[in-house]
Parts: C-alpha cells; sequence; structure tokens
C-alpha cells in the first residue's frame, strides 16, 4: 500500500519548508514520493517552491481554491487513486499531503476507507507543525489549531531557533494538553533530535476537543493577483509591515521580480515572499526545469481586509521597465469588481 504521511498546521507556521525536507530525504533513500499540496488561494505558490527544488518526484498535485478536508476531498481521492494505478516500478511508495492551514485534518483520517482507496493507501500518520513566533495564547484560543494539534502524531515547533525560549514554551504548552504527545523542535524544517515522522499513531480518539473545528475561520478569504511587471521591493516590505486599518492578515505570499536586480547564476530572476508571524522573508526562487520562469502572484489570506484597497496597493507596487505599459483594471458599470 502506499504510505499517506499529513502534514498540517497554522497558516504560515513552515510547513512547505518541513515538507521540502520530508521529500529531500525520501528520495535520498531511493524511494519514489510524491506530494498533494494543498492551497486556499488561486495559484499554488507552494507548489511553485516545492516543483523548483524537487523536480525529480514521483508526482505533484496542486489543489487550490478550498481545502482538502471538505470542497477538495474528491480531488484527493482522485489523485490518489490515479497513483494507486500506476504500475510498480513508477507508482510513488510514500505520499506527503499537505494540507491548507485552514483545514482541519480531523476530517481526512477515514480517507483509507473511500471504496477508491480502500486496501490501497495507509495513513502512516499526522505531522502538525507548529510556529515558535505564534502567540502561546492560541492554543486555547482557536480551536482549529487545537485541533490540528491533538490529531498529530507528531508535532514539530517549527522556527526554534528564532526564538529558542519560546519554543520551549509551546513544548511544555503541547505537553501539559495533550499528554504522550511526541514533540520535537525544528531549524529550517528538520527536527532537532531524531524521529521518524512515517512511525506516528494517530491519536484513538479527539476526546474535548469540541465540534466547532475550523469555526474561527470559516470567514476567511483570499485575494489573488497577478502581476504584470516586476515590483518595487521597498515598496512590498512597507505594504505587509504597516499596521492595518481593518480586518486581520493571516498570511500573504508569492513570486514577484524587482526592478535592477539581475537575474542569478541559474538565470532565474525570481524571487519568492512569505509573510507569517509579523515578518517578511525573501528568498531566490531557483528556475523551473523545464525553463519556463514562474508566474508573478500575490496570495493574501485575511478575515476582514479591504481588499479593493489591498487589491489597489499590490497593483500599485508595479513598476513597469522602460516602454511598457502599465495595466489599469477596469470596472464594470454599475459594478465594484474589476474586469
Amino acid at each position: 500500500m502506499i504510505e499517506v504521511l499529513m502534514v498540517t498546521g497554522p497558516l504560515g507556521s513552515g510547513k512547505t519548508t518541513v515538507v521540502n525536507q520530508l521529500l529531500k530525504t525520501e528520495l535520498a533513500q531511493g524511494r519514489r514520493v510524491a506530494v498533494v499540496i494543498n492551497e486556499f488561494g488561486d495559484v499554488s505558490v507552494d507548489g511553485l517552491l516545492v516543483n523548483a527544488d524537487r523536480p525529480e518526484l514521483a508526482g505533484i498535485a496542486n489543489l487550490v481554491g478550498g481545502c482538502v478536508c471538505c470542497s477538495l476531498r474528491a480531488d484527493v481521492v482522485t489523485t490518489l487513486a490515479g497513483w494507486c494505478e500506476l504500475p510498480p516500478g513508477t507508482r510513488p511508495q510514500r505520499v506527503v499531503l499537505e494540507t491548507t492551514g485552514l483545514a482541519d485534518p480531523t476530517d481526512l483520517v477515514d480517507l483509507g476507507e473511500e471504496p477508491l482507496l480502500a486496501g490501497r493507501i495507509r495513513l502512516a500518520g499526522c505531522l502538525t507543525v507548529v510556529s515558535a513566533l505564534t502567540p502561546l495564547a492560541h492554543l486555547e484560543l482557536r480551536p482549529l489549531l487545537r485541533r490540528q494539534t491533538a490529531l498529530a502524531s507528531l508535532v514539530y515547533v517549527s522556527k526554534a531557533d528564532l526564538d529558542p525560549s519560546l519554543a520551549m514554551a509551546w513544548e511544555s504548552q503541547i505537553r501539559a494538553a495533550f499528554r504522550g504527545h511526541a514533540i520535537r523542535a525544528s531549524r529550517m524544517g528538520v527536527a532537532t533530535a531524531a524521529v521518524d515522522p512515517w512511525a506516528g499513531v494517530l491519536p484513538a480518539a479527539l476526546t474535548g476537543q469540541g465540534d466547532e473545528g475550523g469555526a474561527a475561520f470559516a470567514a476567511a478569504r483570499a485575494l489573488t493577483l497577478h502581476w504584470d511587471h516586476p515590483v518595487d521591493p521597498e515598496g512590498l516590505e512597507a505594504l505587509f509591515q504597516r499596521p492595518l486599518a481593518q480586518g486581520e492578515l493571516l498570511r500573504a505570499k508569492g513570486i514577484c521580480s524587482f526592478p535592477g536586480w539581475p537575474p542569478r547564476s541559474d538565470g532565474s530572476d525570481r524571487w519568492a515572499f512569505q509573510w507569517a508571524d509579523q515578518r517578511l522573508e525573501i528568498s531566490p526562487l531557483p528556475a523551473p526545469p523545464d525553463g519556463d520562469p514562474a508566474p508573478w502572484c500575490a496570495v493574501v489570506i485575511g478575515l476582514g481586509l479591504a481588499w479593493e484597497t489591498w487589491r489597489a496597493e499590490l497593483r500599485g507596487l508595479e513598476r513597469p521597465i522602460a516602454g511598457a505599459r502599465h495595466k489599469v483594471a477596469l470596472r464594470q458599470p454599475g459594478g465594484s469588481n474589476p474586469i
């Protein structure tokens, strides 16, 4: 049977970094491994990052625009069933299933009971990633985070190198709330102490966790914008570091180029930006295997944000090269949505 490992945790906790390290380990050990990446927005930024770093995967599926635990569950089943149908020499031996940070993984524990998957896959556990920089009170205040942690067969407290004292506090809090949980600090996606994520056992029951699941984020929305030109790096930083006038920003990420920044040695001029835990990080995006540059895009996820203002300000970051036209969004007559 194909082994399936779920990787879950809040938005911006570092799941994709962990997934990349898991894939790297599996490939180094000679296994055929595939990945399913679920993103709430309309563009799979994480999929672009994984595909650029791990072109030798046995399969990669990007499921966007919803959660694998509910609206996209059928797509997960179809994807896994398709891989199960492959000849033994090409079929993935292991699959990493990364959920969006807004997904309740407790709705995925019965995947193996789906008619198309029964007797063909084995759930190898649930690796939950929690950022050490997340406020400690969130474990009590955010039911979805509590359910993601409760289901874990293994917890990574990520970004431990950025604040070791907070990482230790998170470990203590999780141990107090869920006795018996296996917990490891992690840095850049790697556990600081030896552990096998694929050897986990899911909790028998999620007692006392309530049924509200992801209700706290039921109103979350995502804005996806495609840039036509490079963007101003200082403006990008200022946009995400300023205090919000309205709503709550949960996560932001994207792919861009910066005017005047030359291509790197591999020919790529693309950069990935990630906003989480009140920090904006920018890292080089390698050239993809097929040579086609990744599209410029931004994905913003939040609660009650002024979406038209965000759209305008993201578009305002563009810096067209000399001679290029700056596209302007037109509005439909009598409507508020741009064409």
